[in-house]
């Protein structure tokens, strides 16, 4: 009988062994598939982070030009303002007509 015991305790100890083993493997693997899902979630952030710098960095652009080309209609459009013949002619007779009424 004393020999059915000891050789339960045996298989009892192995079994705890082999599933301590397995138990340490596991949490290895477990945490080697953590330390890659966080180097995947740093490249893709780096990832997007960098698309959005290039949005806005392509926005920024689109911005000045459609701010220098209002620019130049403003200053174009002014600079024909001041060559208008009528437009001139208009102003000196509202010049003129302020001059006398006063």
């Amino acid at each position: 009988m004393d020999d059915v015991i000891t050789r339960i305790v045996d298989i009892e100890r192995q079994c705890s062994a082999a599933i301590e083993e397995a138990q340490l493997e596991y949490e290895k693997k477990i945490e080697a598939h953590k330390r890659l899902l966080e180097e995947k979630k740093s490249e893709e952030s780096a990832r997007i982070i960098s698309a959005q710098k290039d949005r806005l960095t392509q926005a920024v652009e689109t911005a000045k030009k459609q701010i220098e080309a209002a620019s130049a209609a403003f200053i174009n459009n002014n600079a024909n303002l001041f060559q208008d013949p009528v437009l001139k002619e208009r102003i000196k007779e509202d010049i003129i007509s302020i001059l006398f009424e006063g």
